[in-house]
C-alpha cells in the first residue's frame, strides 16, 4: 500500500512555485513595456551608432542610406526614411595646379615688298613659331638594301628650316602671267638616291618633261597620283641603277605626291604650273624668279606643303624690281 509522500503534488515545492512566480513577472514587465510586443525600426543619423531595440520577437535595427550630396545640400536618404540636417557648407578648395594657359596663336607678319632696280623678282621665305620636330627615319638604315647605300640618317622634311628661319620646299609663284612671257627652264629631275626621292617638293611648266631616275641598285617603283583627272597617273617599277622614265603633264596642278611602294616611307612632291615665273625656295629660304616678267601689277604667291599659302601684289616695271620677305606660320594641322 503506497505512502501519502508517493502522492505529493507539484504545487507544495517551494522552489517551483518560486521558479513559476518569477516567470509570470518577466512576462508581466515584458508586455507592460512593450505594449503588444509589436517589432520597431530604427534610423540612425549619418555619423551615429546604432542603438537595436529590443523586442519580445527580434532584435532589429535599420540603418538610412545615406546619399552624398553638394556642399550646403541636406543628404538624401533612403525612400521611407527621415534624412538627417543638412550639413554645413564647405568653403570652395583652391585648385592645387593651377590650368595651364593656353598656347598663344602664332600670326605670321605680312609680307615686306622692297623695291629693286633691276626689275627682278627675289626674297626669302621665313617661318614664324616653333615647328614639331623632325624625325629620324629608321627604316631607311635597317631597311637591308637601303642600309648599304644610306648616308647619315634619313629625316622627315615636313619644315625643312634654317638657322634664321628661312623655309625650304616652299613654292613662290607669280599666280597669273601674260600668255607666252618668260622661257620654260626646261626638263626636272626626281631622282631616287639612298632610298629617299630628291628633291622632296619641286616644280615644272606645264607640257615640260618630268625626268624620273634610279641612282639606287637595286629596284624602286614610282607611284604618282595626280588628283585632277586630266593629269594621268602611274605607277612604274625601275628595276636597275640608272633606268629613266620621262613622263609630262599637260594640266596645271599643285602637290602632285610621288611615292615608292617597295619603300613606303619615300615621298615627294612636284607642282606643275602654267606659267615659268616660280621658284622653291632652298634650305635658307631663297628664291629668285626667272627674268623677263613684264611691266604691271602681279600676284606673288608663297605655297608650303604644311602651311597655309601667303600672297603679296608686287608692281614691276623696267627698271624696278621687288624683294619680297614672307612669314609663313607653323599650321595647327602640325
Amino acid at each position: 500500500m503506497s505512502s501519502n509522500a508517493d502522492h505529493k503534488s507539484p504545487l507544495a515545492d517551494p522552489l517551483l512555485i518560486l521558479i513559476a512566480f518569477l516567470l509570470l513577472l518577466a512576462t508581466a514587465a515584458t508586455l507592460y513595456f512593450i505594449p503588444g510586443g509589436a517589432s520597431k525600426s530604427y534610423v540612425i543619423e549619418p555619423g551615429a551608432r546604432p542603438r537595436p531595440i529590443l523586442t519580445n520577437q527580434v532584435v532589429q535595427v535599420t540603418v538610412a542610406e545615406i546619399v552624398a550630396a553638394a556642399p550646403g545640400i541636406a543628404p538624401t536618404a533612403a525612400p521611407g526614411t527621415t534624412p538627417g540636417p543638412a550639413a554645413p557648407a564647405e568653403p570652395a578648395k583652391p585648385a592645387t595646379t593651377p590650368p595651364a594657359p593656353a598656347a598663344a596663336a602664332v600670326t605670321a607678319a605680312a609680307p615686306v615688298v622692297t623695291p629693286t632696280s633691276d626689275g627682278r623678282i627675289r626674297g626669302r621665305v621665313i617661318l614664324k613659331g616653333t615647328p614639331p620636330p623632325e624625325k629620324v627615319i629608321g627604316a631607311v638604315k635597317s631597311d637591308a638594301n637601303c642600309g648599304k647605300v644610306a648616308v647619315g640618317d634619313a629625316m622627315t622634311r615636313a619644315y625643312v628650316v634654317g638657322a634664321d628661319g628661312g623655309l625650304g620646299y616652299t613654292l613662290v609663284r607669280i599666280v597669273q602671267a601674260p600668255s607666252g612671257a618668260g622661257k620654260s627652264a626646261g626638263p626636272v629631275l626626281l631622282d631616287q638616291e639612298g632610298c629617299m626621292y630628291e628633291p622632296y617638293v619641286s616644280a615644272i611648266l606645264a607640257g615640260e618633261t618630268l625626268t624620273i631616275r634610279n641612282s639606287d641598285p637595286f629596284m624602286h617603283n614610282v607611284n604618282c597620283t595626280p588628283k585632277d583627272p586630266r593629269n594621268k597617273g602611274f605607277n612604274i617599277s625601275q628595276a636597275n641603277k640608272g633606268q629613266i622614265n620621262e613622263k609630262v603633264f599637260e594640266t596645271p596642278e599643285l602637290r602632285i605626291r610621288f611615292a615608292c611602294n617597295v619603300h613606303p616611307w619615300m615621298i615627294a612632291f612636284v607642282h606643275v604650273l602654267e606659267n615659268p615665273f616660280f621658284a622653291v625656295t632652298d634650305e635658307t629660304g631663297t628664291f629668285e624668279l626667272p627674268a623677263g616678267l613684264p611691266a604691271g601689277t602681279y600676284q606673288l604667291e608663297a605655297v608650303h606643303m604644311r602651311s597655309d599659302a601667303v600672297s603679296q601684289s608686287i608692281t614691276i616695271a623696267p627698271d624696278q624690281g621687288a624683294d619680297v620677305t614672307f612669314e609663313l606660320a607653323v599650321s595647327s594641322r602640325g
